[in-house]
């Protein structure tokens, strides 16, 4: 089974009910989880004039392969009514693949690591409390160490 990392965020909505319903779409998805960080609530990214959001990473495993993976967490965004409007513009679910095992991924619609997740401390935080000690592909730092050095200004954790 794959190690898999994944990151939920949402900003529309009922915001604490939006991320457990996505839970529970990921395990009806053949996608067990086996961690979850606490719920941060976090600015914006990209897009500012937003509310803000909530964010938490997940540690799953699952059978499936990277693509299946990614078409499973589409049908599960659609499926909560996540519409596409505009690149970083509010959300009812966001779902992204942060990393799938150690494979490095390189698709015109499917990049492993997520390509932005260094630059996002909304993400590293979150993966922090559920894997400190794991190494990024193509780094030699761990999570913890890498966190160390990221501005958390405008991240406070929600709730456990």
């Amino acid at each position: 089974m794959g190690r898999v990392y994944l990151l939920l965020g949402t900003n529309v909505g009922n915001l604490k009910e939006n991320l457990m319903r996505a839970l529970d779409e990921l395990e009806k998805n053949e996608i067990r989880i086996v961690k979850r960080s606490k719920i941060y609530k976090t600015k914006p990214w990209g897009r500012f004039t937003q509310p803000d959001f909530l964010n938490m990473a997940v540690e799953v495993k699952t059978l499936l392969s990277p693509r299946e993976l990614l078409n499973r967490i589409k049908g599960i965004e659609k499926k909560m009514g996540r519409e596409l409007t505009e690149r970083w513009g509010p959300r009812i679910i966001d779902i992204d693949i942060l990393f799938y095992d150690n494979q490095i991924i390189k698709e015109s619609d499917l990049i492993i690591p997520h390509p932005y997740f260094f630059e996002r401390a909304f993400a590293i935080i979150p993966m922090v409390d559920i894997a400190s000690d794991f190494i990024p592909p193509l780094h030699s730092k761990s999570l913890k160490e890498l966190a160390s050095g990221v501005d958390c200004e405008g991240i406070e954790i929600y709730c456990d």
